[in-house]
């Protein structure tokens, strides 16, 4: 019976292997719709489910759902006819969804029957953006090939079976094992479930050697998870930095000309307009000399902070360097949204601000360029009429917003 336990142990740590690199996958494109929330471009999307795709194993196909309705998959080829469906309104699926939304973490489910013909396990997970259900991302294995990989190692000696601890369906092995008595008995966890196993109890010497093997390769694979998971936390890391401001981990001037071409385009296409204010603390040189530069860079990250929560999730405040701002307010129909923000910009600096038991007042100087797909300019000539609008600001006094006129 020990040797039974320990067999058990390895058969699952085989399982667990195979089912963590899976795992990941969903975990990944997760990652990926949240750092990239303002650019999801279908195209995008496409070609991330596409290389994920090609670079995992025993995956039938990735899907992403928008809200409740697939509208994602790769490949599409054997898998187009699931495009379209509400989870909602496909009964034997729904209650797992409906789990992995309620409780905010992956849920694993099958072996079930997939609406494109066959069987397979299917894991499922939930995706927020600021705590707001966003959609959920699909990962469909093909059974047999997982479990045959799992196992290829394993001695045909010791039979044993895989069922849900749910259904009792028996997916793996003979059923009749788990009415066999002298069978050992085993349950493991399954993200958001349990397997239940029946192993029998038929040691003999080749299970020894086996033991050994599996082990050394089990804590084998332990090290190198670990090592794999360092280096994409590091990578990550650096992508991140890349695309931010030290100082106020605002998006630097790099991350900011990708959503202004992304917003471009989208004006072009829906017909609705965009902005870009540039921003300049008046007077920042004084603030650095009177106080000096470790005050000065408090006040840059309370302007910045201040900037950001005034406007919607959808905007973008970038730092460019020293004291100067770049906010870009996208998809608009009309100037007075425009005309609101900028008012409440100035309220927002209209008090003074206490920073390090100093009482300071801050103003700003804006320049505000506004792009009319209906009269179209480039990027380039967009960012100049913003900054001859805030020059504008500046020579009536500063502390104010100015608009671009021809």
């Amino acid at each position: 019976m020990l040797k039974s336990s320990v067999y058990g142990s390895l058969l699952w740590a085989e399982v667990d292997r195979e089912l963590n690199s899976l795992l990941f996958i969903s975990n990944g494109m997760a990652s990926f719709i949240s750092a990239y929330r303002h650019d999801l471009r279908p195209e995008k999307i496409k070609f991330i489910l596409k290389d994920l795709w090609e670079r995992s194993k025993h995956v039938r196909n990735l899907g992403v759902a928008v809200g409740y309705k697939i509208t994602y998959v790769y490949p599409e080829v054997g898998n187009s006819k699931i495009i379209g469906k509400d989870f909602r309104d496909i009964a034997k699926q729904w209650p797992k969804v409906k789990q992995a939304v309620d409780t905010r973490q992956g849920v694993f489910d099958g072996p079930v029957d997939l609406l494109q013909d066959g069987k397979g396990f299917i894991y499922r997970y939930p995706i927020y953006l600021d705590d707001t259900y966003w959609g959920i991302m699909s990962t469909v294995i093909n059974t047999d090939e997982f479990l045959d990989a799992a196992f290829k190692n394993t001695p045909k000696s010791q039979p044993f079976a895989i069922r849900t601890s749910d259904t009792k369906a028996v997916f793996y092995g003979d059923p009749n094992l788990f009415e066999d008595k002298n069978a050992y008995r085993q349950t493991s966890i399954v993200p958001n479930g349990k397997w239940e196993w029946a192993i029998k109890n038929n040691p003999n010497p080749f299970t020894n050697q086996f033991f050994v093997y599996q082990l050394l390769g089990f804590l084998l694979s332990l090290m190198c998870g670990a090592m794999v998971y360092r280096i994409i936390l590091a990578m990550r890391k650096l992508s991140e930095q890349a695309m931010l401001d030290s100082l106020t981990s605002l998006p630097n001037r790099r991350l900011l000309q990708d959503r202004l071409d992304m917003a471009y385009l989208s004006c072009n296409r829906t017909g609705k307009m965009m902005a870009i204010f540039v921003i300049d603390i008046d007077y920042f040189k004084k603030i650095n000399d009177t106080y000096g530069h470790d005050f000065g860079d408090e006040v840059i990250k309370t302007v910045a902070n201040a900037i950001k929560v005034t406007l919607r999730d959808t905007d973008t405040v970038s730092r460019v360097g020293g004291d100067e701002f770049i906010v870009l307010l996208k998809e608009f129909k009309v100037l007075e949204n425009v005309h609101a923000i900028a008012h409440k910009l100035s309220e927002v600096f209209a008090s003074p601000w206490l920073i390090q038991d100093q009482e300071i007042t801050i103003h700003l100087s804006i320049g505000i360029s506004v792009y009319n797909p209906q009269q179209p300019v480039s990027i380039k000539a967009l960012m100049k009429q913003a900054d001859i609008a805030l020059y504008e600001s500046k020579t009536k006094g500063r502390n104010c917003f100015n608009f671009y006129q021809e």
